[in-house]
């Protein structure tokens, strides 16, 4: 109900209130002193026998006796209507004041969200600072926490740098700030975190900062405060994997992206997760794997990131937008583990192999595709051969490797998680698949192969361990 509504309530409420009190006085009025106007105005004469008229008193005694109750009822009765009114009066105004309350709460919550907002389009532009001052009222007391071994910098500098956004992520904003002495660095604004205390907060990043592998994005530093809190990581100049992937498709910008460096990128990953999984302090190993989280530093080296956030990420945000939520054990019994991150592992081999967007991994701008039940509609149809990205597909030597990787994406975006491999499994699969071999005599141009059934994907046509070339 608007404020407007309950104002016109309150008014037409209280004229028929006022109305309603005028006509009960009046009949409270006329129910009290009915009888003796009566008597005034028909006095017994002294003079009249008594006999004569002594009927006659009576019948105007009765008669205004009843009239008097009647009014007396209707009295009571547009008094109780009054009540009933005030009553209403008073549940409206708290209607309004609850109202005016929440709207109020409403307005500041907006502000401090428009003052961030702000503060966001402050860095958004090259050359413009990370941080404004005021929001950090405490500069003086505040300072970042360095990992060991880290080369360190004061948090003015990185307040004074230039920044330049790089997109708004799941958790928050992030930007490449470029130090004066031409170091860049990744700043990652947290949001929508648990309720964790201080100490809680920087027992979970200790936790995420012991994990070393050379295929982790390394945490510079973290920043911890009421009101803010952010990490710091390296940057990785050349960018992303999905844009890598799918980037400039179709046009003359597009740089082929060969099938030996895309099986080098599984192998990465692959390790990387390996690492994640056997390091059980973290409730759930990575459960964000996706193409954007994979990044390729300066030597094309692959970075996994995004690794550890669930320990502090807030439940609902992250079964909103983490990928391992939307695997098929989350939608049944609302639960996910670490073959859960192998779904996830299963649909990032079949967006290298298809060089197509898995629908459950990409951005909101992209129209993405179930890649799983597409593949398995293909192999059940016989038209596997139609799958595969084109633009690698067509290599010599490529077939037998990608169809080797095409049968473990199959068994890791397996419905039931016990069907699916382990990640150890996983890497010594990957390790045994060949790269491309141009001279080999028994390959051929793989676009004049035919298609190939379920029995030549089946589980058992993968050999671990062998010198089988795929």
């Amino acid at each position: 109900m608007s404020n407007s509504q309950i104002f016109i309530f309150v008014l037409v409420i209280t004229t028929l209130l006022y109305v309603n009190f005028i006509y009960a006085a009046i009949a409270f009025d006329g129910s009290s002193s009915g009888f003796d106007e009566e008597e005034t105005k028909a006095p017994l004469p002294r003079k009249i026998r008594f006999s004569r008229k002594y009927d006659s008193v009576v019948r105007v005694a009765t008669s205004n006796d009843s009239a008097g109750k009647k009014k007396l009822q209707y009295a009571y009765a547009l008094a109780i209507v009054d009540v009933i009114g005030v009553i209403v009066i008073g549940i409206l105004f708290y209607m309004y004041y609850k109202k005016h309350m929440r709207l109020k709460e409403d307005m500041r919550r907006f502000h401090m969200i428009q003052k961030n907002e702000e503060n966001d389009e402050q860095i958004d532009d090259k050359g413009k600072r990370v941080a404004d001052s005021e929001e950090l009222p405490d500069k003086d007391k505040m300072q970042l926490t360095f990992m060991e071994g880290v080369a360190s910098f004061e948090l003015g500098d990185l307040l004074k740098a230039s920044a330049e956004g790089l997109g708004k992520g799941n958790f928050g904003n992030s930007y490449r700030a470029t130090l004066d002495d031409g170091r860049a660095v990744v700043v990652k604004r947290l949001r929508d975190l648990k309720p964790l205390t201080g100490d809680e907060f920087v027992k979970q990043i200790r936790g995420i900062a012991g994990l070393e592998h050379p295929n982790l994005l390394p945490l510079l530093a973290y920043y911890y405060s009421k009101h803010e809190r952010f990490l710091v990581f390296k940057f990785a100049v050349n960018g992303n994997l999905y844009n890598r992937l799918h980037g400039g498709k179709g046009t003359r910008n597009r740089i082929p992206f060969s099938w030996s460096s895309r099986l080098a990128v599984a192998r990465a990953v692959a390790k990387s997760l390996e690492y994640l999984h056997l390091n059980f302090h973290i409730p759930v190993p990575h459960a964000n794997l996706k193409s954007s989280n994979i990044l390729l530093d300066e030597k094309d080296e692959v970075l996994l990131a995004d690794y550890g956030l669930t320990s502090i990420v807030a439940p609902p945000i992250a079964v909103q937008r983490m990928v391992s939520f939307k695997s098929p054990e989350f939608q049944t019994s609302k639960r996910v583990s670490k073959k859960s991150d192998i779904w996830c592992f299963g649909g990032l081999l079949l967006e290298l192999l298809t060089g197509r967007v898995c629908v459950h991994s990409a951005p909101p701008e992209a129209n993405g595709i179930d890649l799983c039940n597409w593949v398995h509609r293909a192999v059940r149809e016989e038209w596997t051969a139609e799958i595969f990205d084109p633009e690698v597909s067509s290599r010599r030597g490529a077939y037998n490797g990608m169809l080797g990787v095409l049968q473990m994406a199959i068994r890791c975006c397996d419905k039931l998680p016990d069907k699916r491999p382990s990640i150890s499994e996983l890497v010594r699969e990957l390790e045994n698949v060949k790269s491309v071999i141009i001279d080999s005599e028994d390959d051929e141009d793989f676009s004049n192969r035919s298609s190939y059934t379920d029995e030549s994907l089946s589980e058992k046509s993968i050999i671990i361990g062998d010198d089988r070339n795929y």
